[in-house]
């Protein structure tokens, strides 16, 4: 979940108060309609900001929203939630922001450690009961079959595409661009509009092999595309950069060396060390 560096503007006074683990909280903006009770889903949105400004993580994808099930009474102990509690008796359009200090996270990563706090900014967008919530479930379940299945079509077509395009670039006969960094990327079609940008949330598919052609990881299988944010090391190297090469629409191959990619590590199994790494990948959206 997510946080945000100002508050959002309201007509209400922000009401503060505390967890009962001791997390500060406050609801910035008030809602309608009834609240949850237990047994509801609380659908919503998250954003996480450390105190430097800077935005660590969202969820804003109405079709990938997290939920949370409201329970009978407040979790304690080793189960208790903070954002749970602060949402026990949300209502629609109720946004709330969670202060979370870094001394009660347990394994914060190197990079966070000059932080002293996350802000969670939470956005209720739907509440709904069991019945609905299962409605929900299995429309999103025939969604994602229909997804898997038009991508699973398109697969033979790929991977023919990755074949011969593979085999071009190693015979020196592909016409690619290059970066002073040594990536390589090669165009099958430009897309529309402004290239990613380093804070963009970009949406792809993508079909990634050895320079043997040995495929490690494609989206397109799975039926479920890839969402990242160029630019916060959040990827490889090579995708930082060769996304922010690319727009809305674009069908394109990333060729990655090595020190862009895994290193003299690699990723094992599948990936070894000091590996080229080739990816078709298809930008599906920039927000």
């Amino acid at each position: 979940m997510l946080a945000i560096l100002a508050l959002l503007v309201s007509s209400c006074k922000p009401t503060e108060t505390k967890t009962s683990t001791g997390y500060d909280y406050k609801l910035i903006t008030k809602g309608s309609g009834d609240e949850a009770k237990a047994g509801d889903y609380v659908y919503f949105t998250a954003k996480i900001t450390g105190d430097d400004g800077k935005v660590l993580n969202e969820m804003m994808d109405e079709a990938q929203l997290p939920n949370l099930l409201i329970p009978d009474s407040i979790p304690t102990g080793p189960n208790a939630n903070p954002i749970l509690e602060m949402i026990m008796k949300a209502k629609v359009g109720d946004v709330y922001q969670l202060t979370m200090p870094m001394d009660s996270m347990p394994n914060v990563s190197p990079d966070m450690a000059h932080l002293k706090h996350m802000v969670y900014e939470i956005g209720i967008k739907k509440i709904l009961d069991e019945e609905a919530n299962k409605k929900l479930m299995d429309e999103q379940q025939a969604a994602m079959m229909a997804k898997v299945a038009a991508n699973q079509e398109k697969l033979p077509a790929i991977e023919e595409l990755v074949k011969t395009t593979l085999a071009d670039y190693k015979a020196g006969k592909l016409e690619t661009q290059s970066t002073p960094s040594g990536l390589k990327y090669y165009i099958v079609k430009q897309g529309e509009g402004e290239n990613a940008k380093s804070g963009s949330k970009v949406t792809a598919n993508y079909y990634g092999t050895l320079m043997d052609g040995v495929m490690f990881d494609n989206s397109f299988q799975r039926g479920q595309e890839f969402t990242f944010t160029p630019g916060q090391g959040q990827v490889i190297k090579g995708w930082d950069e060769g996304f922010m090469l690319l727009n809305k629409g674009s069908k394109a191959f990333l060729f990655v060396p090595a020190e862009l990619g895994y290193g003299e590590a690699g990723s094992p199994p599948v990936i070894p060390a000091n590996a080229e790494l080739s990816f078709y990948v298809e930008v599906e959206d920039i927000k």
